[in-house]
């Protein structure tokens, strides 16, 4: 894929399946960075952005996850990725100790909410689960009343 195209709001919309107002919204919230402009005024978006939007889609989609909790896991992710750079470029060796120190607190807070999330969703899979089975043996019951009301009235005539 060429990562140095660049990409009209329209296409990246189609591409990913939502509307040009939410590639609008998602940057005045502050979600994905300031995209550039043409000199006409249109939004033009790169790969990295667009992989952004994917990321933010995910999180919505596969976790359910409000805007508000994946700009927390965003701002982690980018403070991560800051100091992988730090790290990897040798910048501040001092600090290296108290920015791993601090990733490690960052991604369990990010594993605690998920755990959180999937204990939350076990519970109410569980009350659907159960009242699942109460219908269906409900139904069940209505069911063979029926056929046995078939077969009396049948056996009468």
């Amino acid at each position: 894929m060429d990562r140095d195209k660049a990409w009209t709001v329209e296409a990246v919309a189609e591409r990913l399946g939502v509307t040009p107002r939410t590639l609008h919204y998602y940057e005045e919230k502050g979600l994905i960075p300031e995209v550039p402009r043409t000199p006409g005024g249109h939004r033009v978006y790169d790969e990295d952005t667009i992989e952004r939007i994917e990321h933010i889609l995910r999180l919505k989609e596969a976790l359910g996850y409000s805007l508000q909790e994946i700009r927390s896991i965003l701002d982690t992710e980018d403070r991560l990725k800051t100091y992988r750079t730090r790290i990897a470029e040798g910048q501040e060796p001092e600090h290296n100790v108290e920015m791993l120190a601090d990733a490690v607190r960052l991604l369990e807070d990010v594993v605690r909410h998920i755990d959180e999330k999937m204990t939350r969703l076990a519970a109410m899979r569980e009350q659907y689960s159960d009242r699942l089975a109460r219908i269906r043996a409900r139904l069940q019951r209505e069911e063979a009343a029926h056929r046995a009301v078939d077969v009396s009235n049948g056996e009468s005539e």
